[in-house]
């Protein structure tokens, strides 16, 4: 998002102007013509509101500061009418411009060309509040934006729209807001509150202006029948696809994409997902009977441990599968609720026996089918956290799934099974490794409503599960996709970061070759250390050292040094000196009155000690100012003791890793921490953790990560399980261990899950 440009920009494109087709130029007039209803009542209460705000806050101290905010009062107060028509033309310019992304998706792909400017603190600072700004507003209002998106793509001639590419969008209005206050020449302050005010604003009627831009478009033929809520299906009926004679799915097995960032990765096979699979009998299935013959030993061992039962179970009724069915959906009708899968099904039977008068007794498929059920939700129910959102919603699945496996129990052996894919999306929100910072309010959204559709149907049907896992991974990959793009942000930053730092090592050589048997003053170290690193630093990321500005800044660089050491005699007359020092630090980022401060005492040398004070000033403003390429939010990592020969080795180790990759953080005191490890530099000891969400998180010192890794602290893994995946491999294990005990005659004792 661009706040700033170095040159006028042009004027901003208008409809009238625009070579849209005659359908397209009128739906988008009519649009336009409603939203620029909307924003001229909003945007001068917003102006208001942010002028109010102003008036009582407490007067600064500093006369500049509140001589800032009194003509920020006065310009929000008489420019209200010239705001509002500079935001509409930048909303009105994203809708005339709106085939270009056509024609950006036509194009090959051209070679990364790499542009380097400095910029204003201010600038980047807006830039990156308005960033966060979209993406809670595009977080509040997912589903109105993707309905959108496709309803503009379709007048674009391109697929859906989305991000900064979508008109009407979180991002295309920040970049018309970020427009439309340049022209009310605000101070610092008074622009971010402006800008906060605007997010308020926004929360309160930003839904409605999305859902009358739908209508509108609806209203205008486009895409009227568009619809992202999952339709209900009736009970028995057929899904689309499920006819094949022989019930078998075109998709492979395939990862489940149980979160943000997780589809594309995982290698998602939508036609394993698309398709439902018809109900299998047991005895048809051959991956059942196998293990069918694990439940089978595992009860022949648990029989050597328990006295044997004196009740005749031949003497008991069968309950047919429609009667189990039955029951079940009575259960659900009436919100029977019960801990485990144990305790529905001596519900069902306490009920079955109140009906039929005598005791019964499940089928033996239908048995076999309830205990690896039960032993495979007991596991996951060990690998979820308390209380947690992932936990609540498998617990609300139990009833829908013990209904789902009487009728398919592919659902045991077939890891693309929808129902499968459903529950490892569901899992993931309460897994004990999901850090704070992924858990989203969009995502748990897309949960929810996936298991609330599965609920919708009372018989529990494979099409009930097909159709909410459908709409489930349709929006999990939209926020994989926008996962996977912030992660090559961070990883674009951190490769820019990485050659800042190599430029910084180089420039201190100079520097420390420069200063080799030479005792340089205190005051003009600092100075040297402090900002002029950083002139040489970004020369070289410029040039390079074949450059002639590189020689022309070391030589610069020899002159501070000799003056400051006394081996030559400043000269006041000569100006050239000043004005190469003063130039140099502002291309870094120096106000011109900071730069010719320093220019001054570079070329002052020793001369200027009396001036104590404006010294300490000085140093005091330099300390507090961020450095080339700093963030606001980057804490310097304190010094650490040189790595041991294990570290070492840890540390090449993790160089030598085929990123990106997930890794385990484990805290004896607290839950593992699962994060990205994105990208590690060959170079420097800098490294890239993300979250699930491809949010660089604060840990990126590959030193640090070393460390960890040889102490034990870090895991490698392979993959990226669910809960839900992991506990059926567990269970899986679990049985085939417990088969070769009974099979070796090992009579150790085993734990009842069932």
């Amino acid at each position: 998002m661009a706040t700033a440009a170095s040159t006028t920009p042009p004027p901003p494109a208008t409809l009238a102007e625009a070579a849209l087709p005659r359908r397209a130029r009128q739906a988008l007039q009519r649009l336009l013509s409603d939203v620029r209803a909307e924003f001229q009542q909003r945007l001068p209460q917003l102006l208001e509101d942010t002028a109010f705000v102003l008036s009582h806050a407490p007067a600064s101290h500093e006369p500049a500061l509140e001589a800032g905010r009194l003509a920020a009062i006065g310009s929000l107060t008489r420019h209200g009418h010239d705001f509002t028509a500079r935001f509409v033309a930048q909303v009105e310019s994203s809708l005339a411009t709106l085939q270009t992304v056509r024609m950006r998706h036509a194009e090959p792909l051209a070679p990364a060309v790499t542009e380097l400017k400095l910029l204003e603190d201010e600038e980047l600072s807006d830039e990156t509040t308005l960033q966060n700004i979209a993406s809670r507003m595009e977080a509040r209002n997912s589903l109105a934006l993707q309905l959108l998106g496709h309803r503009l793509g379709v007048l674009a001639a391109s697929p859906a729209l989305e991000g900064e590419d979508l008109p009407l969008g979180p991002y295309a209005l920040c970049n018309a807001l970020a427009a439309a206050a340049d022209g009310l020449e605000l101070s610092r302050y008074p622009r971010l509150l402006l800008f906060q005010q605007f997010e308020r604003a926004m929360a309160e009627f930003y839904p409605s202006l999305l859902e009358g831009a739908n209508a509108r478009l609806a209203q205008d033929g486009i895409l009227p029948y568009l619809s992202f809520i999952p339709v209900r299906v009736r009970p028995g009926s057929a899904a689309p696809g499920s006819a094949q004679a022989d019930g078998t799915s075109s998709g492979g097995p395939a990862h489940t994409p149980a979160a943000p960032g997780a589809a594309a990765r995982a290698g998602l096979q939508s036609g394993a997902a698309a398709r439902a699979p018809a109900p299998v009998p047991p005895s048809a299935d051959p991956g059942f009977h196998a293990l069918q013959a694990l439940l089978h030993k595992r009860r022949q061992l648990l029989a050597k441990l328990r006295p044997a039962s004196t009740a005749n179970e031949h003497a008991r009724e069968t309950l047919r599968a429609d009667e189990v069915l039955t029951i079940l959906q009575r259960m659900r009708s009436s919100a029977t609720k019960a801990a485990s899968i144990t305790d529905y099904r001596q519900i069902l039977l306490a009920q079955a026996r109140q009906l039929h008068g005598h005791g019964v007794m499940l089928a033996q498929a239908d048995l076999d089918s309830f205990e690896l059920l039960a032993l495979y939700l007991s596991q996951l129910q060990r690998d979820l956290r308390r209380h947690s959102p992932g936990e609540a919603l498998v617990e609300r699945l139990h009833l829908p799934l013990m209904q789902l496996v009487l009728r398919d129990p592919r659902f045991f052996t077939d890891p693309a099974h929808p129902a499968r894919q459903l529950l490892n999306a569901v899992s993931l929100a309460g897994a004990r490794w999901l850090a704070e910072d992924d858990l989203d309010g969009q995502w748990l959204g897309l949960l929810q409503r996936a298991v609330a559709a599965v609920l919708q149907d009372g018989d529990g049907t494979p099409d009930a599960f097909l159709e909410a896992n459908r709409i489930l991974q349709s929006g999990l990959q939209v926020q994989a996709r926008r996962a996977e793009m912030a992660e090559r942000r961070q990883v674009d930053a951190a490769r820019g970061r990485e050659r800042l730092a190599l430029a910084r090592m180089r420039a201190q050589e100079e520097v420390a070759a420069l200063l080799r048997g030479r005792d340089l003053p205190r005051f003009q170290r600092i100075l040297l250390e402090q900002a002029w690193i950083d002139v040489l630093a970004l020369t070289y990321l410029r040039g390079g050292e074949e450059s002639e500005a590189w020689h022309a800044v070391l030589d610069t660089s020899a002159s501070i040094i000799a003056i400051a050491t006394g081996e030559v005699a400043p000269n006041p007359e000569d100006e050239s000196l000043f004005l190469q020092i003063r130039d140099a630090l502002e291309q870094v980022g120096y106000h011109r009155e900071d730069a010719a401060t320093i220019a001054r005492q570079f070329g002052a040398g020793g001369l200027a000690d009396s001036d104590l004070t404006s010294r300490t000033e000085l140093l005091l403003q330099l300390r507090a100012r961020a450095r080339l390429g700093e963030q606001s939010g980057d804490v310097p990592m304190p010094e650490q003791a040189a790595l041991t020969p294990s570290e070492l080795a840890a540390r090449e180790q993790l160089r030598a890793l085929p990123l990106p990759m997930w890794v385990e953080l484990l805290d004896p005191d607290d839950f593992p921490l699962r994060r990205r490890l994105a990208w590690v530099s060959q170079r420097t000891a800098q490294a890239l953790l993300v979250n699930r969400r491809g949010q660089r998180v604060t840990t990126e010192d590959l030193d640090v990560l070393a460390r960890m890794l040889a102490a034990g602290h870090l895991r490698l893994l392979q993959g990226d399980p669910s809960p839900a995946e992991s506990a059926w491999e567990a269970t899986l294990q679990t049985l085939q261990r417990v088969a070769q005990e009974q099979q070796a005659g090992n009579g150790a004792e085993v734990t009842d899950e069932g």
